[in-house]
């Protein structure tokens, strides 16, 4: 796994790392250096800009630069930068020092150390470039500018700094502010509607710029960056990463003649040294293996890739087929693309490369990136249906949409089915799926059984359809998700629900259970048997001792629906059907039914109903009618045959 992730990262180019790439939220401030190594810190000199996420506008030159030095100058975790225990300063460079507003005089951290008597960031500066001081290259011009750079802090010239660049920025704040006061005045002056609307603008581009030069706050960050090359930045801080990356010093091996050192893992991995019931008692070694610290470096840069969502999720990781790899991760560098687009846009050329590959899915969490899967595809399988080109649903239950028969699109790919089908049958109140999301009861209000089959199947749905892995969901799985979600809409009365999942039970019915022989026919014709064996039980020309349960249970269904309309209560909803949806012996169905025909009795009924409801009382069966379900719901919400045909009231 490591491995194939690390020359994943290898092959990404550089500029796609660090695409997506922001600068900390805060004051950025860049300062110039001359050729002999001093500081210039006179105010025409100093460059520097601020950047809030609620900015909408592009990078200032200032800020683009900054972001990409900042990138080479920031500590791996706050437990490895230098400023420990207090972790305030979270650069790790000794051209740039990094800390947040909070922790200078009038922020919160400020006051707590005082309280505390802790000593305040001012105090740590010295021992922040103490253990800078060992990433200096031998370039006598950048060891001379560190010596200045770590006076800078310690006799406070940065205060001084800091305090000119605040003043600045609070002028053009209250410009900024005057004008929108004065423009909001005149507005209220003005009747014309076209310059109240100029106006307006004016007030909010105001109102925008102001936000470059807004106050600090606690959780802004103050940066200080000596205006080197990026190069110089990156050879700083290799040094800084260089036994950092690791998860812990302590079984680091000295560089080789190329310089590689090999420690221990820190990758989406921990060790439990302060754990001693997680550790392994009977080992003969301390620890599995190590990586070199180019490995643990790429490690480190596909850790920050993933967050900016450059890639997609799930990521497929092509591992044998070099000249695939590279065109696929051409298109991660044009467009954020995800994988079922990758899927539309390159299947159709290059199908027999999609083998042999990783599919890897993970979250973006408080705690950092968390790997949901991480799996092997040997083989994906992008089209469904086989050689009749795609899966189609028949409206067999004679749905309606704006007054037309409503029309079923052919799923011709996996997605489709996923969209159209999988998910629907599991999907929450807001019609969305979270296939490795904490469960939320809350979201499947009056959907228990639809959020029974969410918690037990969303991993099988996405193993079957991202993984093609066909094993997961068979002709039980699908039968158990359509009827869990016919139980809720039993409950919700919702016939139109029930009427869509039959008509996809019954259609995708053989395609789910073509590896049961037993049951391999097509249900769409089944139901059309049935809706025949009724016409000839009203017609006297059924063969009744042929009749199969499944027969009888349709009977069943066409037979309770006619008497659920004799009902004169108010509550007309399916839930009347409970009482014989819980009956799973047949005699006490039949009993049931004859309850209702009593209660009854003195309405008309039909000479096709009494034809068929004879039938019904008749038949006998030691099967559990809870297995014939499928059947009876079917009579249940197909065409009625029982009405008279003359009289649809009979």
């Amino acid at each position: 796994m490591l491995k194939d992730l690390i020359n994943f990262t290898n092959s990404l180019p550089d500029n796609f790392k660090s695409l997506g790439a922001i600068p900390k939220e805060g004051l950025h401030i860049l300062l110039q250096v001359d050729d002999k190594g001093n500081l210039n810190t006179k105010s025409d000199n100093i460059q520097f800009g601020f950047y809030s996420k609620k900015l909408k506008d592009e990078l200032s030159d200032v800020l683009e630069k900054c972001k990409r030095l900042q990138e080479n100058a920031w500590c791996v975790n706050t437990n490895k930068c230098f400023d420990l225990p207090m972790k305030a300063i979270q650069s790790c460079s000794p051209i740039c020092v990094a800390f947040k507003k909070e922790h200078i005089q009038g922020g919160v951290k400020y006051e707590a150390n005082s309280e505390k008597g802790k000593p305040q960031i001012q105090e740590r500066f010295s021992d922040y470039f103490d253990k800078a001081e060992s990433m200096l290259t031998e370039d006598e011009i950048l060891k001379k500018v560190f010596l200045n750079f770590k006076a800078f802090f310690e006799n406070k010239s940065w205060e001084v700094v800091l305090n000119d660049i605040e003043n600045q920025r609070d002028a053009q704040f209250q410009i900024l502010s005057n004008k929108a006061e004065a423009l909001k005045e005149r507005q209220k002056s003005v009747s014309d509607k076209t310059e109240k609307e100029s106006l307006k603008q004016q007030i909010t581009d105001s109102q925008t710029q102001m936000a470059s030069f807004q106050p600090l706050t606690d959780s802004d960050y103050i940066l200080f960056y000596l205006d080197f090359p990026l190069e110089t930045y990156k050879t700083t801080h290799g040094k800084y990463l260089g036994d950092k990356l690791f998860n812990t010093d302590k079984y680091n091996t000295d560089p080789n003649e190329e310089g590689l050192i090999y420690g221990t893992n820190d990758f989406q991995n921990g060790y439990n040294a302060n754990m001693p019931f997680l550790m392994h008692q009977t080992a003969t070694f301390d620890i599995t293996g190590r990586i070199s610290n180019l490995e643990a470096k790429a490690l480190f840069e596909f850790s920050n890739v993933l967050p900016r969502k450059n890639l997609p999720n799930p990521l497929p990781i092509f591992i044998y087929n070099e000249e695939f790899k590279e065109k696929v991760i051409a298109v991660y560098s044009e467009k954020r693309i995800s994988f079922t687009e990758i899927v539309k846009e390159l299947y159709n050329v290059y199908k027999d490369d999609f083998r042999n590959y990783y599919l890897l899915n993970w979250s973006n969490t408080q705690n950092g990136i968390v790997f949901n899967d991480f799996d092997f595809v040997s083989q994906f399988q992008f089209e469904v249906g086989g050689t009749n080109n795609g899966l189609q649903i028949e409206n067999l239950f004679n749905l309606y949409e704006d007054g037309k028969p409503k029309h079923y699109p052919i799923n011709t790919n996996i997605f489709q089915l996923e969209e159209k089908v999988l998910k629907y049958l599991v999907q929450n109140k807001y019609h969305r799926v979270d296939y490795f999301s904490d469960f939320k009861k809350e979201d499947y209000e009056s959907r228990d059984f639809t959020f029974l089959s969410f918690c037990k199947y969303r991993k099988a749905i996405y193993d079957y359809v991202y993984k093609s892995n066909r094993a997961t969901i068979h002709g039980k799985q699908f039968d158990e998700l359509v009827f869990n979600g016919i139980k809720d809409d039993l409950h919700n009365s919702s016939e139109y629900g029930i009427k869509h999942k039959l008509n996809i039970w019954y259609s995708l019915h053989k395609y789910f259970h073509k590896s049961n022989t037993k049951t391999n026919d097509n249900m769409a014709n089944k139901l059309k048997e049935h809706q025949n064996f009724v016409a000839q039980l009203i017609e006297e020309t059924a063969e009744t001792a042929l009749a199969t349960d499944n027969d009888f249970a349709f009977a069943a269904g066409q037979v309770i629906y006619y008497l659920m309309n004799k009902s004169k209560s108010e509550d007309n909803s399916l839930r009347l059907l409970e009482p014989y949806m819980q009956k799973s012996n047949c005699r006490e169905l039949q009993l049931t039914i004859t309850k209702d025909l009593e209660r009854y009795k003195h309405e008309n009924f039909s000479r096709n109903f009494s034809k068929v409801v004879a039938f019904v009382l008749a038949h006998n069966t030691e099967e559990n009618v809870k297995n014939l379900h499928p059947e009876l719901l079917s009579g249940l919400f197909s065409d009625n045959q029982l009405y008279s045909n003359h009289n649809k009231n009979d």
